[in-house]
């Protein structure tokens, strides 16, 4: 066989082999640190996803904790975002007080890899951070040398095969094509900064963290604490569980109203933080609102009582397996648990609540990851 005719095969396979395999590997650098991890989304319209990251080359997953049943009576186990729809997000959080101990471990010990990284990080980095500054002039070169193997092959093989060149050409570059290199942030890894990301009732919104990546989509900033009103879904018992910052213990029994029955609800709060909780009220469906005001402070505890429950709060609950009686803590918490619990619970042992939700304040820790679209490094917080 002519050996350009075999070079000719070899180079058309192999860069269709890599192309294939880079298009379906490669993911962003910033939300790979996401994986595993319990998030919250928040969407331009205003809508808040909750779940476990799943990261793909096109989309991101959020995996409920439990399954859900839509309006159609669809039953729901995770949320998709594929790339085209990535410009709906406005910003995703990673709650300190959701990560079990052993999240909370890999977090520590990705931070330290980055704050403090090994030779080969660093030049991995070096590289990375070289291919991205010669970009194009990288993508020249690879573009000339393909073209004069193009010629002198002269074989009727490689006529008409110029897609594969393409991607062969692609893929040799394919590696840093999530990449980015600026250099004021590249300043700035591992120090605390402040991003601007446009307003929110009309107050410019600001985080003053740790930068710690960034990409060509993506920004990530560790270490932030906000002060916000937070919705916590009172129905669902795994979600309950998974927070850290308060336990519940909540019953849920039924009683006689004339010829129908009626539902009361009794939520003990117990404050595990070491910081306080504004309890606001209690919001669920048909405008219903229970207002509660009181603040709670560490180490203390709440009690409230629902007896006006509306009925659409009540759709999803089972009268015949009522009265319930669940203690909800965070796992590590529970007797005979050991301290790395996963937040895989057993939906099965906690049958749905009424449709409520828990409005509360307090301070929170958390790591943002905003569009770069959407984010814009302004300040710097702390000298360098």
């Amino acid at each position: 066989m002519d050996k350009v005719l075999f070079f000719s095969i070899l180079l058309v396979f192999l860069g269709a082999l890599v192309g294939s395999v880079m298009q379906h590997r490669r993911l962003d650098r910033v939300l790979k640190d996401l994986r595993g991890f319990h998030v919250t989304a928040r969407l331009e319209s205003g809508k808040r996803i909750w779940g476990k990251m799943n990261l793909f080359a096109n989309a991101i997953e959020l995996i409920f904790s439990r399954p859900y049943t839509n309006r159609r009576g669809n039953l729901l186990t995770s949320y998709i975002i594929f790339a085209e729809q990535m410009s709906d997000i406005d910003v995703i959080y990673r709650f300190h007080d959701e990560l079990t101990p052993k999240n909370q471990k890999r977090r520590l010990k990705e931070i330290k890899r980055t704050k403090h990284p090994g030779i080969f990080r660093r030049m991995k980095r070096s590289l990375r951070n070289f291919m991205v500054s010669f970009r194009e002039a990288i993508d020249e070169s690879i573009g000339l040398l393909l073209s004069r193997v193009q010629k002198k092959a002269s074989t009727a093989f490689l006529k008409g095969q110029e897609d594969y060149l393409k991607k062969i050409r692609h893929s040799a570059i394919g590696i840093v094509s999530t990449a980015a290199y600026d250099p004021v942030m590249e300043h700035y890894i591992n120090h605390r900064v402040v991003v601007e990301a446009g307003k929110e009732n009309g107050q410019r919104i600001e985080y003053a963290g740790v930068l710690k990546e960034y990409s060509t989509g993506w920004v990530s900033i560790l270490d932030c604490y906000l002060n916000t009103e937070n919705n916590l879904p009172l129905s669902d018992a795994s979600r309950l569980m998974m927070q850290r910052k308060m336990d519940f213990h909540i019953r849920v029994t039924k009683r006689e109203e004339g010829e129908e029955e009626a539902v009361d609800m009794r939520l003990e709060i117990t404050n595990r933080d070491i910081q306080d909780i504004a309890i606001w009220r209690i919001e669920g469906p048909e405008s219903y609102a229970h207002e509660i005001d009181e603040l709670l402070t560490p180490g203390s505890s709440i009690t409230i009582a629902l007896t006006d429950l509306p009925p659409a709060a009540l759709s999803n609950i089972d009268i015949d397996r009522l009265p319930l009686d669940l203690t909800l803590v965070a796992p590590e918490r529970q007797q005979g648990k050991e301290g790395d619990a996963t937040d895989n619970h057993e939906d099965t042992r906690y049958p749905a609540l009424p449709r409520l939700s828990l409005l509360f304040d307090t301070i929170r820790g958390v790591d943002i990851y905003i569009p770069r679209n959407k984010g814009l490094l302004r300040h710097g917080g702390e000298f360098v």
